[in-house]
């Protein structure tokens, strides 16, 4: 089918539109800020994570010792355990954090550009569909980017996670415009 042939899109899914342009809008807003202030941006979400661990723990261990359900109290209470542990650790050491997740982010868009190529190349109907085959390739090309060449410098990843976030919230901005047209 040719993309000038009229498609149908199911009702459900054409009315979720503004969920793809409200995580573009995002992702463009978080880009920027990757792109102005690397360095500050990676490490105050290193330590916002941090905090959110700890305090995730911190309220799984009052919900072990006050709650009301016996069966899971060590559920909650290992949890909370290993919450608070990673959470310091992840506030101590943000710069090892941030090379691991340097490493799981270039795996990430690598079989991520691999699963939107092959939906777009599997779907001829979708109204998105050269998007999503040039965004697969190009996820995959900065994937194999940051797992080649990961410490140079992480400044180097966040500019270019940046740009990535840029590039990919203005792509699902368009989509969800698209979609929402179809």
């Amino acid at each position: 089918m040719s993309s000038s042939q009229p498609f149908e899109v199911d009702p459900d899914v054409a009315s979720l539109w503004w969920v793809l342009a409200v995580s573009g809008l995002l992702s463009v807003a978080i880009g920027a800020l990757l792109v102005f202030w690397p360095g500050r941006t990676l490490t105050v979400v290193v330590w916002l994570f941090g905090a959110l661990m700890i305090l995730t723990g911190v309220v799984r261990f009052i919900l072990a010792v006050f709650g009301q359900t016996s069966q899971i109290r060590w559920l909650l209470l290992v949890s909370a355990i290993i919450g608070v542990a990673l959470g310091i650790v992840v506030i101590k050491n943000p710069d090892a954090v941030i090379k691991l997740v340097v490493v799981i982010a270039g795996l990430f868009w690598i079989v991520g550009g691999m699963i939107d190529v092959f939906r777009g190349v599997n779907d001829d109907t979708a109204p998105d569909r050269g998007t999503r085959i040039g965004l697969g390739i190009v996820s995959i090309l900065v994937g194999c980017v940051v797992l080649i060449w990961p410490a140079p410098t992480v400044l180097v990843f966040a500019i270019v996670a940046g740009g990535y976030a840029i590039a990919y919230g203005i792509l699902e901005i368009y989509s969800g415009f698209r979609l929402r047209a179809a």
